[in-house]
């Protein structure tokens, strides 16, 4: 496993994930800049929490499955600390396979 990029920070903002966790675009919160994500896996390189396997867990339920959109809530583990987040799911299919899921849109904020 790699190192993260954000190691002991809170990861928030958009990231757009293909089917092998791989980074296609980010915008990181609240500022919006960090550093370059695309092309990185998300899980191995980006995501700094210690939980990550379980984060991808739900991730890829969500890929699998049917729905276009779907939202959880997330305990995000750091260094013994908990940071609870919403994340918001969305599918991006092709315009030509409409049954097939091109990439995945992962929002990650603070919970409200």
């Amino acid at each position: 496993m790699s190192a993260t990029l954000l190691t002991g920070e809170e990861l928030l903002g958009l990231f757009e994930l293909d089917e092998a966790g791989t980074v296609l675009y980010s915008r990181i919160e609240p500022g919006g800049t960090g550093p370059e994500m695309s092309g990185r896996n998300f899980y191995d390189e980006v995501a700094p929490f210690e939980n990550v396997a379980e984060f991808r867990r739900h991730v890829t339920e969500f890929t699998l499955g049917a729905s276009p959109a779907d939202s959880f809530k997330f305990d995000c583990q750091y260094a013994g600390c908990i940071h609870p987040v919403k994340v918001l799911l969305a599918r991006i299919r092709e315009r030509v396979h409409h049954d097939r899921t091109k990439s995945v849109l992962v929002h990650i904020r603070k919970v409200a």
